[in-house]
């Protein structure tokens, strides 16, 4: 009855304005709450943060990857219930082609789209995790690529898997989509552009965009390298351009800036298959796996190790014992071995037998590299550096409103809320933004 009053109030809000959720990926809380101390010019982002309301950090989910973590902010529920559970399909023996879960027909609970175009608002996404197919946007560019290294073939593929006609017409006025993961400046500049056409000419009410450059860089030179603030200070001013382009649908839009993980700084790395295959729990042939009962699902700070047979207790002891023995060495840099109740708590894989997570400074491999300074994500959400970001502001949100640390799942219930359309689907109650 309490939540159903909620939305009944918020419902002028919905028929007022639009709504605009921009994903800055891998972006921490401290490149805005501690802008001044990084010298970072983000006249936009800190704009949001004074007139609005911002949470000081978010705890994901496990693991704090793109893709489950995306899926959570859509659906107000953990991996564990929307079932999308990494970036990438689990394929030891590798048959899908290093394939990811782009696919909105995986997720297994209502989204946020599915509410709003049920409501009838207008729909619109550009590059946004795991939207391939999605039926509720109506106008939709997803994220999605199988060649990106061979010319001209994604951009054709993209034309395939998006609204029919849609890039053909915004490329007239915008010039071509990007599709090549490493021109990663340019392609946020052109997300940026597609989705302001989309808002300008299709007059689209809900968009969801995913700016993704950040994350790029802070992999090649850690958080807050220079060309990580380079591409923070070019994104801060395609947040700009996304508001001014959701002002010709309403006065006074509703913006949103979040994150889906934080980043660390990583100068190690451990190899966890080797150990494996020593064991007897992997086979490889010739570089090949040709035979498992026990695989690692490797999350870059973290690795869900799954068991072929999940009633075969035999290799779950041995495996158990093994992880054990790993993490009284200190030189291969696991913090925590996390069991199923534990993975449980965090909403985590429900068939993994087991979780291995990182120290910040150690990522984990499948083969042995040369360390290098660099960085990454997908450790535990406990682990305080891979907090993500949340910011609001637009009419009735309140002013600098500190929510503290929230939790993910709270997004979505708090976005349907300034949407004004009921979403019971939802783990956790909205914020108090209003």
């Amino acid at each position: 009855m309490f939540r159903s009053l909620l939305f009944a109030l918020a419902l002028p809000l919905a028929a007022q304005n639009a709504l605009v959720v921009v994903s800055i990926d891998g972006m921490r809380p401290d490149y805005v709450l501690k802008a001044d101390e990084h010298g970072l010019k983000i006249p936009h982002l800190r704009r949001i943060l004074k007139d609005g309301a911002h949470a000081t950090g978010v705890r994901g989910v496990l693991p704090t990857v793109t893709y489950p973590s995306h899926t959570t902010i859509l659906t107000g529920v953990w991996p564990a219930k929307h079932r999308i559970y990494s970036n990438v399909v689990f394929d030891p023996f590798d048959l899908n082609l290093a394939g990811w879960m782009w696919y909105a027909e995986d997720i297994a609970v209502p989204t946020l789209w599915d509410a709003a175009a049920k409501a009838g608002f207008v729909t619109g996404s550009v590059s946004w995790p795991v939207s391939v197919g999605a039926k509720s946007v109506r106008y939709n560019i997803p994220e999605y690529w199988r060649a990106s290294k061979f010319p001209g073939e994604d951009i054709k593929l993209m034309r395939v898997v998006s609204t029919p006609g849609l890039m053909a017409e915004i490329e007239k006025e915008a010039g071509a989509y990007v599709t090549d993961l490493d021109d990663a400046e340019h392609g946020d500049r052109q997300r940026t552009r597609y989705a302001a056409y989309i808002l300008r000419n299709k007059r689209a009410q809900f968009v969801t965009v995913h700016l993704a450059s950040l994350d790029h860089l802070e992999h090649a030179g850690g958080p807050f390298s220079a060309p990580a603030n380079a591409a923070l200070e070019q994104i801060d001013a395609e947040v700009g351009e996304l508001e001014d382009a959701a002002r010709s649908v309403s006065p006074n839009p509703v913006i949103c800036v979040l994150s889906d993980h934080g980043f660390t700084r990583t100068d190690h790395s451990f190899n966890i298959v080797a150990p494996m295959m020593e064991a007897g729990l992997i086979t490889k042939t010739n570089g090949k796996v040709t035979a498992w009962k026990a695989y690692p699902d490797l999350e870059a700070g973290s690795a869900a190790i799954i068991l072929k047979d999940p009633n075969d207790e035999a290799t779950r002891t041995k495996v158990g014992q093994l992880l054990k023995r790993l993490a009284e060495d200190p030189n291969n840099g696991i913090a925590q071995i996390l069991e199923p109740l534990q993975i449980a708590v965090f909403g985590g894989r429900p068939e993994a037998a087991y979780w291995v997570d990182m120290q910040s400074n150690f990522s984990v491999v499948n083969t042995d590299r040369p360390a290098r300074v660099g960085g990454t994500h997908g450790y535990a959400p406990s682990n305080p550096q891979l907090l993500a970001s949340f910011f609001i502001a637009g009419p009735k949100i309140k002013s600098g409103v500190n929510l503290g640390e929230i939790d993910m799942r709270s997004i979505a219930a708090t976005l349907a809320q300034v949407l004004g359309v009921p979403f019971p689907s939802a783990d956790l109650a909205a914020l108090p933004v209003f």
